[in-house]
Formats: structure tokens, sequence, C-alpha cells
């Protein structure tokens, strides 16, 4: 979402407002997401100087998913999304 402010773009620094209006815990810093679903820094286990966990939240149906412990761990596991297609047109099920 980026950082600074910029007129009709989202940022890090709306989470504060986008938290209220979309019903989300806190503290999280909002990464990713258009209103139903997020990506975000979650640091109610951590406190505000921990190393936050990675989740995925689910405004709508008021629930979560935690995607990885820390940034690193959620960053080390991410690959491109052409090695994911590969993947699938490689399974037996696809041919």
């Amino acid at each position: 979402m980026g950082i600074g402010r910029s007129e009709r773009m989202t940022s890090l620094l709306d989470t504060p407002y986008l938290i209220e209006e979309w019903g989300m815990p806190s503290p999280v810093v909002l990464l990713s997401g258009d209103g139903h679903h997020w990506i975000g820094l979650d640091y109610r286990g951590c406190g505000r100087a921990g190393d936050p966990a990675v989740a995925w939240f689910d405004a709508d149906l008021n629930t979560e998913l935690a995607l990885a412990r820390d940034f690193r761990s959620f960053l080390e596991g991410l690959s491109s999304g052409s090695a994911s297609n590969d993947d699938a047109c490689d399974s037996p099920a696809s041919a």
C-alpha cells in the first residue's frame, strides 16, 4: 500500500482508520488488502517493540489465518507466481 500520504491512495498510515472502519483487531499494521481481506503485521502477541507475526484477515467472516511467525519467515516463504503455475501445470490432474 505504500507508506506516505497521497490523494486517493491508501497507505500504511491509514491503518488506524481502516482497522476501525472494518472492525479489525489491534494492534495490527495492514500491508495489503481490499477492505474485505487483509494481510497485516500482527503485534498482538509481541507488543510494539517485538517482531510481529504476519496474518491474513477476513473482515467479513471475522476470521484470521497465521501466515508466518515473523516478517522474515513470511518473505522467505514467498515464491514467484510462475513457479506456482508451473507446478500446477505439471500435475496429472491438469492434463
